[in-house]
C-alpha cells in the first residue's frame, strides 16, 4: 500500500519496495493532473535514481510551442535524459509506471543513478 506525504519541495510515494520524491510546481501541479514531473526514486538498497516523467500529450504540447519559440529546432525534436512517458496524466500512472520499472529491475536502465 502506498504512503502519501507532502514535504517541501517534494510530493512523495513510499511503497514497500521504493519511495517517489516528486518535484510538482505548487502553483501548476497537482497530484491527479501532473503530466510532467522530476521524479526521484531510492531503493531500499540505498540507491536513488532520477526519471523525467512525461505523458504523450504534454511531448506533443511541448513540441508544439517550441514551433512557436525556436527551442529544439522549432518544435522538430523531443528528448531528456532518464524520460519515461506514461499513458496520462496523474500521480497514479506515474507510480504504476515506477512500480514496474521497479519490479523489472529496469530502473537501473531507464533512470540516471543520483545521490540523495
Amino acid at each position: 500500500m502506498a504512503v502519501m506525504s507532502s514535504s517541501d519541495p517534494y510530493f512523495m510515494i513510499e511503497e514497500p519496495t521504493f519511495m517517489a520524491r516528486f518535484l510538482l510546481d505548487p502553483v501548476a501541479d497537482t497530484p491527479d493532473a501532473v503530466a510532467n514531473a522530476d521524479v526521484f526514486v531510492d531503493l531500499p538498497d540505498g540507491s536513488s535514481w532520477s526519471l523525467t516523467m512525461f505523458t504523450i500529450d504534454e511531448v506533443c504540447r511541448l513540441l508544439t510551442v517550441w514551433r512557436e519559440t525556436g527551442e529544439a529546432a522549432n518544435g522538430s525534436y523531443f528528448w531528456a535524459s532518464d524520460q519515461v512517458i506514461v499513458p496520462k496524466p496523474g500521480v497514479k500512472a506515474m507510480v504504476a509506471a515506477i512500480r514496474e520499472l521497479v519490479s523489472s529491475g529496469d530502473i537501473v536502465h531507464a533512470g540516471t543513478r543520483s545521490m540523495r
